[in-house]
């Protein structure tokens, strides 16, 4: 089968949505299926094709301007819909408004959307719920990563999912812990919980922070500890005794390197979705994940 994924941003960037997209491509190929995954070219310094882990990558240039932008952007698109017509499947990811019109004027492509999470704004603007609910109506199969996009978002899905992990959490981290170190990995912005989580580093001095991420607070970081940028954060879980997680995929891989996890919530949405993912009692495989990519689009 021929699944071509659209995402905003992809490797080499690093987040949580090009982390998931990464992983479940690699697995889907490894089942015998064709990837193809077409996103922004973020950097002139990449190319716009090439394969990575045998994953067909396109990249377009995006414009980042209002209105004017997305018209560049389904311009682009247009220019590579052979893509869209060679392909069993498209699955979108997070970002719906791109393929909009090829929605429409293509009504027998097979579309599936998997909703990320929030765009770091809150109170979540009308403008993003009412691309949240057209993408939930016109996608013919819908997943969601955790369940706070459907209350705050009210659309509905054909499956909860959380993330993955190829970690074994079966290995003794604790003999090797730093009981005065703290990871945080994460975009360095207020909506990740940064001022709650300075305001508690001020109580508390005794502990070092390695900041795994970027962001408009990363000079502020550096008051409290060390910021890496964007790395993998793998060996510092190893580690710090504390993980500071900015969204589910980190918490999920500290939970595996025997960390012991902190929440520190900025709003209302974060706080209702730390809650839910705390109840949560095992996280699959990338594998497994991937299955249920296949079982979604086996069910229309």
């Amino acid at each position: 089968m021929k699944i071509l994924f659209i995402s905003r941003l992809f490797y080499p960037h690093i987040g949580g949505v090009e982390k998931h997209t990464i992983e479940i491509a690699k697995s889907l190929i490894a089942k015998g299926h064709d990837v193809t995954i077409l996103t922004e070219k973020y950097d002139n310094f990449l190319k716009n094709k090439e394969i990575i882990d045998g994953i067909k990558l396109v990249r377009i240039f995006y414009p980042h301007l209002k209105y004017l932008g997305l018209i560049y952007i389904w311009l682009q698109i247009l220019k590579h819909r052979k893509l869209i017509n060679e392909a069993n499947i498209v699955h979108i990811h997070d970002v719906f408004i791109w393929y909009l019109p090829f929605r429409l004027f293509l009504p027998n492509t097979k579309v599936f959307t998997t909703f990320h999470g929030w765009e770091g704004i809150w109170p979540v603007p009308l403008f993003n719920i009412i691309q949240k609910r057209i993408a939930s109506k016109l996608s013919m199969g819908t997943m969601s990563v955790g369940k706070c996009t459907l209350k705050y978002y009210g659309v509905k899905v054909d499956k909860i999912i959380y993330g993955a992990t190829n970690y074994s959490s079966n290995i003794n981290y604790k003999s090797w812990k730093d009981k005065l170190k703290i990871v945080f990995v994460g975009r360095l912005s207020e909506d990740n919980g940064l001022w709650e989580f300075f305001s508690w580093l001020d109580n508390n001095r005794k502990y070092t922070v390695d900041f795994v991420g970027d962001g408009d607070l990363s000079s502020r970081c550096r008051q409290y500890g060390v910021v890496h940028g964007f790395t993998d954060p793998a060996p510092f879980m190893k580690i710090a005794k504390i993980c500071v997680p900015g969204g589910y995929l980190t918490y999920i891989e500290a939970k595996n390197f025997g960390c012991k996890v902190m929440i520190f919530p900025s709003n209302r949405f974060k706080k209702d979705c730390w809650a839910e993912i705390k109840k949560v009692k095992r996280f699959p495989t990338w594998s497994e994940l991937a299955d249920e990519y296949l079982d979604l689009y086996n069910h229309i």
